[in-house]
């Protein structure tokens, strides 16, 4: 009986997903970055999207660190089988990465694959 409950339980987890089946997720692009706050091994920012979309569902970004360059990517959910009116809304993302040694370590908000806008900070010093 407890190995048919535990498989029950394992069959309705991995049928969960975070998104639903027609969602859509695209990069997009940050058009303005600002610089909130910075203390110890954390740089929190304020990424702005000028030409949003209503249908957006959820943002997000993906950082990853390479030595002290920190890049970070955002992203947009939307349900892709929704009809989405081509109205221009302003998004804000919060940022916040930590790192775990003190430095100089520019920050580079993706644009595009061949741009990007980066800042410079001193963290943890």
């Amino acid at each position: 009986m407890k190995n048919i409950a535990i498989s029950f339980l394992i069959l309705i987890f991995s049928s969960c997903s975070l998104f639903e089946e027609d969602d859509i997720i695209r990069t997009i692009p940050v058009d303005s970055v600002f610089v909130n706050n910075t203390s110890n091994l954390t740089g929190e920012f304020t990424a702005k999207i000028y030409c949003g979309s209503m249908c957006w569902k959820e943002t997000y970004y993906k950082s990853s660190t390479n030595g002290n360059d920190v890049y970070i990517k955002t992203f947009a959910v939307t349900d892709g089988s929704a009809v989405c009116p081509a109205v221009c809304v302003e998004t804000e993302i919060q940022i916040s990465i930590k790192l775990l040694v003190p430095g100089n370590y520019t920050f580079h908000f993706w644009r595009s694959d061949t741009s990007s806008i980066d800042t410079t900070l001193i963290l943890g010093m």
